[in-house]
């Protein structure tokens, strides 16, 4: 009886136990900064804790994420400044807050598009010219290169280096994501990006959408363009383009999660991965602390990224006083303009900690531009959101927590303090915001890993089988006739004509012959 309990328990630990294969990862870092960065940093900590050995490639235009040990840092010289991309963003905030209706932010668009591709070109020439630099992660050896989607050049370096690789889209997944991913978007009811649409639309808003897909599908082969140049440059294979480059992706990471994002269908090897950043919250530093604790009816934070700017002193002092008007203190991220007086309750910073903020018992609200990361970040803690987006997904992840009853939309170009300060008291007031998002937090926590390890495991799984053909489908072979039937719409078009036309051509001849015989038989009588 003794043996056999031991027996039973030895098999109980056997399957407990899991085999540990250690794999040497290469992160495609992006340019090394920003909340893209952050997300293939997450995931880098995640693989490194599985006891992988991961390497992340980065430029070094930033140094500050040098040091999170157990990774690994390789960097390239960067042909574009910081002082390039600041001046940039700073550019595109503008043109977005001075666009007031829909064309002016396809103008908008189309002025910012040319840009952002010919400085994300030069980052990537940057990142394939160090030719000893790539010999040197050649010999590495690398099981797996994991990249960002938006950040073109990971597919191209996991095609230079002859290594399989895996790319998670940072931002909302946008349309022409999709269309590589070959994940169907259908104009009637699937918002295309920018667009701020939800599922039930209108013909006008339907229309707006299916321009929207047209002109996301002319900006996506002009960027292409510029890296197909590259492709040629560098010798990486230039007889496949870009766009296929990205379509031999083995898995497809969207960084979005269903409490948020709108239901649509998915491709087998598109893995929704979303919240990537959700985390508890940790304790603030003492004097934060003390800021937040001060305040009887709690907190609100106020933050626009790290990218946007308030360009105006008329908007810095616009949201000062409104926040003067409340009982309630601000935690207030400042980046650009500073009000021209700061209220007593309000608390500026160059740098807040909103994860660990939005964690705290004593936040209320936050406000802010309805970045991805944060959105998650709040539906993670049960936080309700007032949304001020400025460009590219923002107004999409605003219309989506406003259709959710977790929170409101409110228009940067318009927005008032009056406007402000209603909307701040109404969702304080109506206890319904913070239970939607307390249920939509639920809803998300309830999974069984979570997102950065979700990565961490397909990831795993690719190096196991050698890729994941399985999951891919017969869609990526085929071309845009194709793939949108037009080739047997003609066909049919054709056949369905000369059916047509037979039968018109039969019934002339049948009028034509009735009349003829009936002359003769009026002649003969």
């Amino acid at each position: 009886m003794i043996l056999q309990r031991l027996y039973t328990l030895a098999q109980l630990l056997l399957c407990c136990t899991t085999s540990v294969v250690s794999y040497k990862i290469l992160v495609a870092g992006d340019a090394g900064g920003g909340s893209h960065y952050y997300i293939l940093e997450r995931i880098a900590k995640a693989l490194a804790q599985r006891d992988h050995d991961v390497t992340v490639y980065v430029s070094n235009m930033y140094t500050k994420h040098r040091h999170a040990p157990p990774l690994k840092f390789v960097t390239y010289d960067s042909l574009v400044t910081m002082d390039e991309w600041e001046s940039l963003l700073s550019n595109i905030t503008s043109s977005y807050l001075s666009g007031e209706d829909f064309l002016s932010q396809v103008q908008s668009q189309l002025k910012a598009a040319p840009l952002v591709f010919k400085l994300m070109r030069d980052q990537c020439h940057s990142a394939l010219s160090d030719k000893q630099l790539l010999n040197q992660l050649r010999e590495e050896n690398f099981d797996i290169v994991v990249g960002d989607f938006y950040y073109i050049c990971a597919s191209l370096l996991g095609q230079a280096l002859d290594r399989p690789y895996v790319l998670i889209d940072c931002p909302l997944p946008s349309t022409w994501q999709y269309s590589i991913n070959n994940n169907p978007i259908n104009p009637s009811y699937i918002p295309a990006t920018q667009t701020g649409f939800d599922q039930q639309m209108t013909f006008v808003t339907r229309l707006m959408n299916s321009f929207q897909i047209c002109l996301n599908y002319l900006l996506t082969f002009t960027f292409f363009a510029d890296y197909d140049h590259l492709k040629q440059i560098h010798n990486i294979k230039p007889e496949v383009s870009t766009y296929t480059t990205l379509g031999q992706a083995q898995i497809f990471f969207m960084n979005n999660d269903f409490t948020l994002d709108f239901p649509k269908p998915l491709m087998p090897n598109s893995i929704p991965v979303g919240g990537i950043l959700t985390r508890p919250g940790k304790p603030l530093n003492p004097d934060l602390e003390a800021f937040v604790q001060g305040s009887e009816d709690g907190i609100i934070i106020f933050s626009l990224g790290g990218y946007v700017s308030i360009v105006e002193q008329d908007m810095a002092d616009m949201f000062a006083g409104a926040f003067s008007r409340l009982q309630q203190r601000v935690v207030w991220k400042q980046r650009g303009k500073t009000p021209k007086v700061i209220p007593p309750n309000v608390k500026m910073m160059e740098w807040i900690p909103q994860n660990d903020l939005l964690a705290h018992p004593n936040t209320r609200l936050l406000v802010y531009h309805c970045g991805v990361n944060g959105a998650y970040e709040a539906i993670y803690h049960g936080i309700p959101v007032i949304c001020l987006p400025v460009f590219y997904d923002q107004p999409d992840i605003a219309q989506r927590i406003a259709s959710k009853g977790a929170g409101l939309r409110l228009d940067i170009n318009t927005v008032t303090s009056e406007i402000l300060v209603e909307a701040i008291q109404r969702v304080l007031d109506d206890h319904s915001f913070r239970s939607n998002m307390r249920t939509l937090s639920t809803i998300f926590k309830d999974k069984p890993n979570h997102p950065a390890d979700e990565v961490a495991l397909w990831t795993e799984y690719v190096v196991r089988h050698g890729g994941a053909g399985h999951l891919r489908s017969a869609a990526y072979d085929l071309n845009l006739f194709q793939y949108l039937l037009i080739d047997v719409i003609l066909f049919m078009t054709i056949c369905i004509l000369i059916v047509i036309v037979t039968m018109a051509t039969c019934c002339r001849c049948f009028i034509v012959t009735k009349r003829k015989l009936c002359s003769k038989k009026v002649k003969a009588e």
